[in-house]
């Protein structure tokens, strides 16, 4: 019930937006300024892909909708950052300050890396 509101609130604010908010691509399912949110199964996150207009603090809130324990790391421009592991129908949140460029993000624990848990974070100026 709590993600149905939060998706329609989602979608009520992405009619609100303006030309100068974090908006994030199509491949990102939140929409809600200065937030990613992430959802992460066995072995993958949804979305795999993130694009943000514009650099600043950025807080990403992964969602642990598979049964093992998942994590999130954020690699690049200096920045290694990683939340707190979480286990099945759990929720965390990891707050990064991001510079204009590239980052890769992925699962830190054990093997799932290998089993192609990682994505890619693009970063506008």
């Amino acid at each position: 019930m709590r993600r149905v509101l939060l998706l329609l609130a989602v979608v009520l604010l992405a009619g609100c937006g303006s030309d100068d908010s974090n908006d994030q691509a199509a491949g990102d399912t939140t929409g809600v300024e200065g937030s990613v949110e992430l959802t992460a199964t066995e072995y993958k996150f949804d979305p795999s892909t993130v694009e943000l207009a514009k650099s600043g603090e950025m807080t990403f809130t992964l969602v642990n909708d598979g049964q093992v324990t998942h994590a999130l790391e954020i690699e690049g421009q200096g920045i290694e950052e990683e939340s707190d592991e979480i286990d099945g129908g759990a929720t965390t949140a990891l707050t990064v300050d991001l510079k204009p460029g590239e980052y890769e993000f992925y699962c830190p624990v054990d093997g799932h890396r290998e089993h192609g848990m990682e994505g890619t974070l693009t970063v506008g100026g």
